[in-house]
């Protein structure tokens, strides 16, 4: 299905050396599911972009070599017959939708194919009922949480039934119910005779179904693994490749959380509505200095709008209590640091080391701060890059640098590790666990559950908009 010889790609404005992609051939059968795998920044994601044919179309720069697609010369396809051979699920869901409402965006593809009426309903009741998302038609796409966005922009590909479907970190933004829907999905679309590649850092929702483990570094593919091959890798072998487990983390909770007049944060009754219905129903719980508190639960249970109202970015009713003083919602925005998911909502700077400096005047002893936390974060080498330019992974490691050097009693992470790779993981681990060591109090908006398993100290489990449980993680000693 899909044939790459000596496949090269370099973005426009940067020099032979800085090149994404190095002299790739790959071949790929039909009906075959690959996993692309590699640490943040290797090339997967502007691999992903050349065989759907975004580069060089709309991210322009020097392409060489070959590929074909089904036996056509795919470079010379024009773009929007591509796109309906190769379908696409973006790292960022938002860069692909056209529509406002969830229904018209699933529809859209199809209607642009053209296909008739009834197939249109046919396909999207089909995939709708796998994915298990009817509740998300017909909904306003803007106030859908990330997760659910993620679970509209895959359906709206899938509808499609392209030959090839290409997704970037599809797994980023889910809960761990959804994982397992997508992976099912993903198998049935792979029996029906679809070829997918999948750019990943989580494999344990796939692990029963991949054929292929292809490994890049810097560029070019250092090592293709067969399915036995790679499920035979040891512990050892994938840290020292940068790559997560192949198995899904376990972990125990238990013994309810106890609040006491010692927790350094405390929120009262927080209830929100938005576009007239009703996100947060009276959440009350509490946090201490120097623990890690995860919050998860479904996708669309009201995580980062809880979090958002904590750290006074939404308006709505509760209290919200810092070092045992109530706090107005204009006192949490200055005394709260809130890594958000969309992580490109809060870059501004030209450069990664200007990012440092937005609201200060950079000193010799600030610089050297925001040095050592970007060491910290494997980010030293890209200080003069554009924010704007870094891959998501990168650029969740550059908001995590950002709030370590803040001076910020409350932070607040929305999926920190979304788009990192196992070593990059592992650098979060240890900052997070560095700044709890420093008596702050840690909130993370998760579905990772090998983060939680990790570092964190308790879980909140929150599901339409009520709190289920607050217990503590069981570790053995």
């Amino acid at each position: 299905m899909i044939k790459l010889k000596n496949l090269s790609f370099c973005y426009e404005n940067t020099n032979e050396g800085q090149r994404q992609l190095r002299a790739i051939s790959l071949h790929v059968k039909k009906g075959e599911l690959i996993i692309l795998s590699g640490k943040s920044g290797c090339g997967k994601t502007t691999l992903t972009r050349v065989l759907n044919g975004l580069c060089p179309a709309f991210y322009p720069g020097k392409l060489t070599g070959s590929y074909l697609l089904n036996g056509q010369d795919a470079l010379n396809i024009p773009i929007h017959q591509l796109g309906t051979l190769v379908g696409s699920v973006f790292q960022d869901p938002r860069s692909q939708f056209f529509a406002t409402n969830t229904t018209d965006e699933m529809a859209l593809g199809m209607e642009n194919i053209p296909l008739e009426r009834p197939v249109m309903r046919e396909r999207m009741d089909a995939v709708c009922r796998q994915m298990n998302i009817d509740r998300l038609l017909d909904r306003r796409i803007f106030p859908l949480s990330s997760g659910e966005k993620q679970l509209v922009a895959i359906a709206s590909v899938c509808v499609m039934e392209p030959k090839v479907i290409v997704l970037d970190e599809p797994s980023a933004n889910l809960d761990s119910e959804a994982m397992v829907r997508l992976g099912t999905l993903l198998y049935r679309l792979k029996m029906a005779g679809h070829t997918i590649i999948l750019s990943e850092h989580r494999f344990h929702y796939v692990r029963d179904s991949f054929d292929r483990l292809v490994f890049m570094e810097d560029g070019a593919v250092s090592a293709v693994y067969g399915r036995e091959e790679a499920l035979s890798l040891t512990p050892r072998q994938l840290k020292d490749m940068g790559l997560r487990s192949f198995e899904q983390p376990a972990f125990r909770v238990g013994g309810a959380y106890r609040q006491n007049p010692d927790d350094i944060l405390q929120a009262s009754a927080i209830s929100c509505m938005l576009d007239g219905r009703e996100i947060l129903d009276e959440v009350t719980f509490a946090a201490q200095e120097g623990k890690i508190l995860a919050i998860t639960g479904p996708n669309g249970a009201g995580k980062s709008t809880l979090c958002r109202m904590i750290t006074g970015l939404y308006r709505g009713v509760g209290s919200v209590w810092l070092d045992g003083e109530l706090l107005k919602r204009k006192q949490r925005t200055q005394k709260a640091f809130f890594v958000q998911q969309d992580s490109d909502y809060q870059l501004y700077a030209p450069t990664v080391l200007d990012e440092f400096f937005l609201n200060s005047k950079q000193t010799a002893e600030g610089k050297e701060s925001a040095l050592s936390r970007l060491r910290e974060m494997g980010m030293d080498a890209y200080l003069d890059r554009h924010p704007a330019s870094l891959s998501g992974g990168q650029k969740q490691r550059l908001l995590l640098a950002l709030a370590a050097v803040s001076e910020k009693k409350l932070l607040v992470f929305d999926e920190p590790t979304s788009g990192l790779d196992g070593y990059n993981m592992c650098l979060t681990v240890d900052l997070l666990k560095r700044l709890a060591g420093d008596n702050r109090c840690i909130l993370l908006i998760t579905h990772d559950m090998e983060l939680i398993a990790e570092v964190t100290d308790s879980v909140l489990y929150i599901e339409h908009g009520k709190i289920r449980y607050h217990r503590n993680i069981l570790r053995q000693r």
